[in-house]
């Protein structure tokens, strides 16, 4: 990790990344980059959108599907759905090659605790060779957006969701969407500086900007064709719960990110996680993306292309929120690091070792 950080949050400078004269990276710079990250949280607007489902759900045996991970934000939302609201959820777990089995024990059994029916969906069986072909790929060529395109057969998860909600006549999605984890400068991000970021408008405009962008990726890395169906879908049709082709074809049912409007305070998260006896991965340094051990391989990469990793940018951003102090970020990422065990079970996941991201 470079030794030179930004002075006011903990991301560090590289060629993709400089620091101002004044010693601040671009977004501390510039709070307009962040002002739709830090939006305050919404009591009446949440009190508003449960009564929505509420009212979506008489009549049916569910009020809500909800996206769930198994990771810490989405299994709180779960818990506070279930327990506080007292919704009928229908908890959908999507699980990925590159899912560890405490992950998936947790949620059987959290579920089994809240008496939540669970449906277990998993990623396509394209899954490792597409991200065996990304990782390949960024070998050659050392382009960062090869490591984001690796996880796209996770967006295929968002496919089923919906597809579970209209087959058991579910009028409304919840997902754990955390605006804390949003980069704005990251090699697969389009920037729309907006409070109503995933309007229709928005997204419209979302997607004019990832054909834009998308062309000249393939421009550049013609080989992208080889599954240019898996990428367009993931990127365009999949990518997030408010794209315009989930809104075309289930005009009826009604989605939205739970912590966009409730507060999102990571000591209750933890707290959530102990009291339900949330295990740790083996090898894992850190409940933030304990999901997926894949996220020790986009570190890794990161970390070498970009000069910082995912779990700096999150930091930053609860700095910039005032959510965390920066010596505490600066504690947490001496402490935890990127873990190399689950860097190397990830790789041999998909057939590759360690000198593919030298």
């Amino acid at each position: 990790m470079s030794k030179k950080f930004c002075k006011s949050c903990v991301l560090s400078e590289s060629e993709y990344f400089h620091l101002s004269s004044t010693g601040l990276c671009k977004l501390c710079a510039s709070p307009n980059l962040n002002s739709h990250i830090f939006v305050k949280p919404d009591t009446l607007a949440l009190e508003n959108l449960i009564k929505k489902i509420r009212y979506n759900g008489k009549g049916r045996k569910y009020d809500c599907v909800v996206g769930w991970s198994g990771g810490r934000d989405s299994t709180h939302l779960i818990v506070q759905l279930a327990t506080k609201l007292n919704l009928r959820c229908l908890a959908v777990f999507g699980k990925t090659p590159f899912t560890p089995p405490e992950i998936i024990r947790n949620v059987r059994t959290i579920a089994e605790k809240l008496n939540v029916d669970l449906i277990e969906v998993d990623t396509p069986a394209h899954h490792q060779t597409v991200a065996r072909f990304c990782l390949e790929q960024y070998k050659k060529t050392k382009a960062p957006i090869f490591i984001n395109l690796a996880c796209a057969s996770c967006k295929y998860i968002n496919m089923s969701i919906f597809k579970i909600a209209h087959e058991y006549n579910v009028r409304s999605v919840v997902y754990g969407g955390n605006r804390f984890e949003y980069l704005p400068s990251g090699p697969a991000s389009v920037d729309i500086n907006a409070e109503d970021r995933y309007s229709f408008f928005n997204m419209v405009k979302d997607n004019l900007l990832r054909i834009s962008k998308g062309i000249y990726v393939l421009l550049r890395n013609p080989a992208i064709l080889r599954y240019l169906g898996v990428f367009l879908k993931a990127s365009l049709l999949y990518v997030n719960q408010y794209t315009i082709w989930f809104r075309l074809v289930y005009p009826k049912i009604f989605r939205f990110d739970y912590y966009h409007y409730a507060d999102w305070n990571e000591s209750e998260v933890e707290e959530t996680l102990r009291i339900f006896e949330w295990a740790l991965p083996e090898d894992c340094t850190s409940t933030w993306r304990a999901d997926c051990i894949f996220e020790a391989v986009k570190n890794t990469a990161f970390l070498k292309q970009l000069g910082f990793t995912y779990s700096q940018a999150l930091y930053s951003n609860l700095i910039r929120a005032g959510k965390l102090s920066r010596e505490e970020a600066l504690r947490r990422l001496s402490q935890e690091g990127i873990s190399e065990p689950r860097l190397k079970k990830a790789l041999e996941i998909c057939g590759l070792d360690t000198d593919v991201l030298k």
